[in-house]
């Protein structure tokens, strides 16, 4: 997977989980300090939101940040510009200590 499949597959799990928490694109800027424009932009792959962001929007939408990232193997993050492959690795990192930690799976 390369970068530009990369932000198109987060643009659309954003999308995705932002419908089915039945919240608009206004609502979803608001909590994450944004602009519906900028949500709009994020949905459809033409802006990238920074992990902060990101971890806002994921609240907004009751979803874990790691919900709104694709799965990546270790040989397909080379693709990856190292500050977006560092980036996934730490997001990564955090949610499997957060599921160890609560239990789940």
């Amino acid at each position: 997977m390369d970068e530009r499949e990369f932000n198109e597959t987060v643009a659309r799990l954003i999308r995705e989980a932002r419908i089915r928490a039945g919240v608009t694109q206004e609502y979803v800027g608001r909590q994450a300090g944004l602009t519906r424009g900028s949500i709009t932009n994020i949905e459809s792959g033409t802006q990238t939101p920074p992990l902060y962001r990101l971890a806002l929007i994921a609240a907004a939408v009751n979803a874990d940040p790691a919900d709104l990232l694709p799965s990546l193997h270790l040989d397909e993050a080379s693709g990856l510009a190292a500050r977006h492959a560092a980036d996934v690795a730490a997001v990564w990192a955090q949610a499997s200590k957060r599921r160890g930690v609560s239990g789940e799976g």
